[in-house]
């Protein structure tokens, strides 16, 4: 089946945030035999938008590649908003946010599952807290300070 609209559209945004001129995007196409994205397949669109989020990563452009978001949730910025109201010990649905966007940026995971599941594997192993759901407030400064030391290194 012929790449989608989508893909299609993906891989020209990636083109224009590296600087890719014609003739090395036409050398970048040539790994799959096509002078055009039109003329990829899905399967060869998935790759090769992999691949130029690997060079937009390499060159600090973007902070993960699309395959790290696959299994993330739906709306990240409503993310824990259904624990509202909640107990006043226990840290806010934007701390939360907050903290999982800081470890975001730090984790060397390569999907959001794997990032979710180290992040409970520290917060347990460093705080004693089996998840993020159970962060109290008073914890929510320590462990921010945790992550933005590990984001500076």
């Amino acid at each position: 089946m012929k790449s989608t609209k989508e893909q299609r559209r993906a891989i020209r945004i990636r083109q224009r945030k590296l600087g890719m001129d014609d003739a090395a995007y036409r050398g970048f196409l040539s790994g799959w035999g096509v002078a055009s994205c039109t003329e990829l397949n899905r399967e060869q669109a998935e790759e090769a938008i992999g691949a130029l989020d690997e060079m937009l990563c390499e060159r600090g452009l973007i902070r993960k590649p699309r395959s790290f978001w696959r299994d993330a949730p739906g709306n990240l910025k409503e993310r824990y908003n259904e624990l509202l109201p909640r107990d006043a010990r226990l840290a806010t649905p934007g701390q939360l946010r907050h903290l999982e966007g800081l470890w975001v940026q730090v984790t060397r995971q390569p999907t959001w599952g794997a990032a979710m599941a180290a992040f409970r594997e520290l917060l347990q192993g460093r705080f004693g807290i089996g998840d993020i759901l159970w962060i109290r407030r008073e914890d929510v400064g320590r462990i921010e300070h945790l992550l933005r030391v590990m984001r500076g290194q």
